[in-house]
């Protein structure tokens, strides 16, 4: 495929770019804070339990694996679709309405208590919204490949979308206790600050979601013939997602962001409880309060910080720090390679989440003030990640076209999602299990020091792997 060139206006890539945000707010809000909501300590020391730790972990794992599924399959049905919008758009529009309620209902528990209530409509919910989110999801990922040819305008159009999506539509959902304290002042409909805040998300993932397949172009028509088989649906259906394996640039791909996504899910979990059982198990020095000061609800009249809101800003350290390299990282995929680059960011930023396991056990600097320097020191590779890792899909998608003469970007993005909804419910049941074998409270917290380190060797089983990868542009 051609290496330079522009194929999108500044509206086109604006819009499609913004839809990220919507999505990507509503799963950050689930992978950092749904595990502490339904089960959590206040300031005051009033345990809030809606549903056990065991029970969401499970509900969380069965949730994203029984989903997984629907993730090659919308992606099969998709590249098969023929209508007036094209192959990608009626699946977006159609899909977006329920995501939105599900995203609602998922901070609506029933019941005040720990009940089989609460349960059930919690797995409803977060069932749901993981099943609309590949509807929307699949197909607006699709899009990108197929909505520009060239490579650098795919780098730095998914450099765009990491600027909405991975940035601040993460930061918008690791910064949901701020927003929570600020409506539980009664700002709309609820007493429950977190359900006055999911009425907004919900609107917001719906809002934009529509509106990122709006302004942009299908320019593939899929020919009658691909639409047929002659064999039945489940039948064709297998038989193409096993072909993607022929593609010798696949799986080494799905290793590699399967061990990444599993390691960042576990680091999300892990980061209120790193903030709230170890770093606020020490007291705070006078420059920890100095820049906490300066963080919107975090100290508060007592001049002692609020942990579960601080969580939010040391993300935030990470996600405002990779923003800053973006450009650089773009120019510099360029001329390295985009293998070579993100091979480096795994391996690197494995290393850092081995150091969390030594928060407060460090000899110098506050237990604050380590974590800071380690959430900063993801920044880099963490921008290296959020900057490449949909164009090496792309290229994979390029290679197959090669292959078999098809555009296949649903089925390539399907099986992605199968992987990657897998992994994301296995890191936080990991660390679930960890947390209940060895600890996760403030006098027992080595299941919190274990998870760091756990997470960093998934990371460097996920460079290995995508050493293996054959692209080397």
């Amino acid at each position: 495929m051609p290496t330079r060139g522009k194929k999108l206006n500044l509206l086109q890539k604006l819009s499609y770019a913004i839809g990220s945000f919507g999505v990507n707010y509503g799963a950050a809000t689930f992978a950092f804070l749904a595990y502490f909501y339904y089960g959590r300590e206040t300031a005051s020391g009033e345990k809030i339990v809606y549903v056990s730790i065991g029970a969401y972990s499970i509900i969380w794992f069965l949730c994203n694996a029984l989903n997984g599924i629907t993730d090659p399959v919308v992606g099969y049905l998709s590249d098969r679709t023929r209508s007036r919008l094209g192959r990608r758009k009626p699946w977006v529009i159609v899909g977006a309405p329920f995501l939105a309620v599900c995203f609602f209902f998922v901070w609506a528990p029933p019941d005040e208590g720990p009940t089989i209530a609460n349960q059930v409509v919690l797995f409803s919910s977060l069932f749901g919204f993981w099943f609309f989110f590949t509807v929307v999801v699949g197909p607006y990922l699709s899009l990108l490949p197929e909505i520009t040819p060239y490579d650098d305008e795919r780098v730095k159009l998914s450099a765009i979308m990491s600027l909405f999506g991975d940035v601040l539509g993460t930061l918008a959902g690791n910064l949901l206790p701020v927003f929570v304290a600020l409506a539980a002042a009664g700002w709309l409909f609820f007493s429950d600050g977190y359900r006055e805040v999911a009425v907004i998300g919900a609107a917001v993932t719906l809002v934009l979601s529509v509106s990122s397949v709006l302004f942009v172009k299908e320019s593939y028509v899929q020919p009658e013939a691909e639409t047929r088989s002659g064999h039945g649906l489940i039948k064709s259906a297998l038989s193409e997602f096993g072909t993607t394996f022929k593609n010798p640039a696949f799986p080494p791909y799905l290793v590699g962001v399967f061990f990444y996504r599993m390691a960042i899910m576990i680091t999300l979990t892990l980061t209120p409880f790193v903030a709230t059982k170890i770093i606020g198990s020490y007291p705070s020095t006078k420059t920890d309060l100095s820049i906490l000061s300066y963080l919107p609800g975090v100290v508060g009249d007592s001049g002692l910080p609020d942990w579960e809101q601080a969580a939010g800003y040391l993300m935030m350290v990470v996600l405002l720090g990779a923003l800053l390299f973006f450009v650089p990282v773009s120019i510099v995929a360029a001329k390295t390679g985009k293998r070579f680059l993100f091979v480096l960011a795994l391996a690197w930023l494995g290393l850092v989440l081995g150091l969390m396991s030594a928060i407060g056990l460090l000899p110098f600097w506050s237990p604050f003030a380590q974590a800071l320097f380690m959430f900063a020191l993801a920044a880099v590779p963490v921008a290296i990640a959020l900057v490449v890792t949909r164009p090496l899909l792309a290229d994979v998608i390029d290679a197959d076209e090669k292959l078999t003469g098809l555009r296949r970007e649903g089925v390539y993005n399907g099986m992605e999602g199968l992987i990657m909804k897998v992994a994301a419910g296995l890191g936080p049941l990991v660390a679930g299990l960890i947390f209940a074998i060895f600890g996760a409270s403030t006098a027992e917290n080595l299941g919190i020091r274990i998870c760091g380190p756990v997470a960093g060797v998934c990371l460097l089983i996920a460079a290995f792997a995508f050493s293996k990868y054959p692209i080397k542009k």
